[in-house]
């Protein structure tokens, strides 16, 4: 079946998409229900983007319970954790539809999350959606775009805006004044003059949002190919200082412009934003967002990385260099991210391939155990065990690689001449 828009035909991905939820869709309609698609495979797919999706939102006017039963025979799996809040998912042959009760939902001022109400209107529901790019629904069985709000017109004119006034929308959602951040970047769009006023008057409601929540939103826009614009969104409007206020005073191009040209990996984007806070700083925000351990690991490790360097590209140094990381990040990752923030001699990334390719960067351990110093040297465990590994280590370190042949002479050496030192 064709689809069609008033004048317009629905782009081909919402076609197929139409298609294979067809069968689904006809269920709802047989128990006198409407199904519309909904979400971001109706946003991409009018700007050109987006595949053959498999995880599918949708929404209709069934509550959970009846959605359960309208699914549940046909379905491969079900899960209905969400019910509470309208949302049902359900499983049918490699696609997943979240079904979503359409929602009315009333928000309490000063709360964190909505009082869930469930609506009849698809229109309603997509009136209280975050923005009008997002507002938009497909009706499955009639091909047919609803676009109460204009998404369509201002993906085209390439326009932010809330579908009712953004005082209201961020009132009821602040979280939705970061979000805008990351729709400005991933979409290319500006924001309308009032969507800008409400954020600088309203950026305080942030207050009231998770530290989780706002930690994730931040994180899916450093996440993006290109986040400058949202970034300077963040800056511009004073969301900055609800976020990371640390670094209000920093001059932006030490935090933007490196989050743009790093490696676009989790633990690399956040050590190029938080770096001009040094390994304490970067520390103390993450902990503010209730990052998690391994995380905030991994991104001071990056961080201190860059504040020590290699002086040089000789193999001593780069090992230490690697060394240094204790293998919470990557050698590779660690010396790329170096080059993005300036930091270190030049060709750092290429030196470590190079060395990489010739020894185990990932073994720079002593070439021999606790056990065999104690056996090789006669000595109980003490401190002394601790000083010839520590002796081992740099020789693996300064010179690479050593059997253990070649360890054990060393060593000997080594205690020899520490004995003739130090008799006692």
């Amino acid at each position: 079946m064709s689809g069609t828009t008033g004048d317009h035909q629905l782009p081909p991905v919402l076609d197929e998409a139409c298609e294979r939820a067809e069968p689904l869709a006809r269920r709802f309609a047989d128990a006198g229900h409407t199904f519309y698609l909904v979400g971001g495979i109706v946003r991409d797919a009018l700007v050109g983007r987006g595949g053959h999706e498999h995880d599918l939102d949708a929404t209709t006017d069934a509550r959970p319970d009846e959605i359960r039963r309208i699914v549940a025979d046909r379905a491969d799996a079900v899960w209905d954790q969400g019910a509470r809040f309208g949302t049902v998912a359900a499983r049918f042959g490699d696609d997943v539809y979240e079904i979503t009760t359409h929602r009315a939902d009333a928000y309490v001022p000063e709360s964190r999350k909505p009082e869930v109400v469930f609506g009849d209107d698809v229109v309603a529901d997509l009136a209280r959606r975050d923005f009008t790019v997002n507002a938009m629904a497909v009706e499955v069985l009639g091909r047919r775009l609803i676009d109460p709000f204009g998404g369509r017109d201002d993906l085209a004119r390439r326009r932010l805006r809330t579908p009712s006034g953004p005082d209201i929308s961020f009132s009821e959602d602040p979280l939705r004044m970061l979000r805008a951040a990351r729709f400005l970047a991933a979409y290319e769009l500006e924001p309308t003059p009032e969507l800008v006023a409400a954020v600088e008057t309203m950026g305080d409601r942030l207050a009231i949002v998770s530290a989780e929540r706002v930690r994730d939103e931040l994180e899916k826009l450093i996440l993006l190919e290109q986040p400058r614009r949202g970034l300077d969104f963040l800056a511009d409007t004073g969301l900055l200082a609800r976020v990371a206020p640390e670094l209000v005073d920093v001059d932006r191009t030490r935090w933007r412009d490196p989050v743009a040209r790093a490696d676009q990996t989790r633990a690399v984007r956040w050590a190029a934003l938080l770096r001009p806070l040094g390994t304490a700083g970067a520390r103390r925000r993450l902990g503010a967002l209730r990052a998690s351990n391994r995380l905030l690991g991994e991104v001071t490790t990056l961080i201190g990385a860059a504040e020590a360097p290699p002086p040089d590209l000789d193999p001593a140094s780069l090992r230490r260099f690697v060394h240094a990381l204790r293998g919470r990040v990557p050698a590779d990752v660690a010396a790329r991210f170096c080059e993005t923030v300036g930091a270190g001699p030049e060709g750092l990334a290429d030196a470590v391939a190079e060395l990489a390719a010739v020894e185990n960067l990932d073994d720079l351990a002593p070439p021999l155990d606790g056990s065999a110093v104690m056996a090789e040297l006669g000595l109980e465990p003490g401190p002394e065990v601790g000083e010839a590994l520590d002796h081992l280590l740099e020789l693996r370190l300064a010179e690479g690689p050593m059997g253990p042949d070649e360890a054990r002479r060393r060593l000997g050496a080594w205690w020899a001449g520490r004995r003739r030192r130090d008799p006692a």
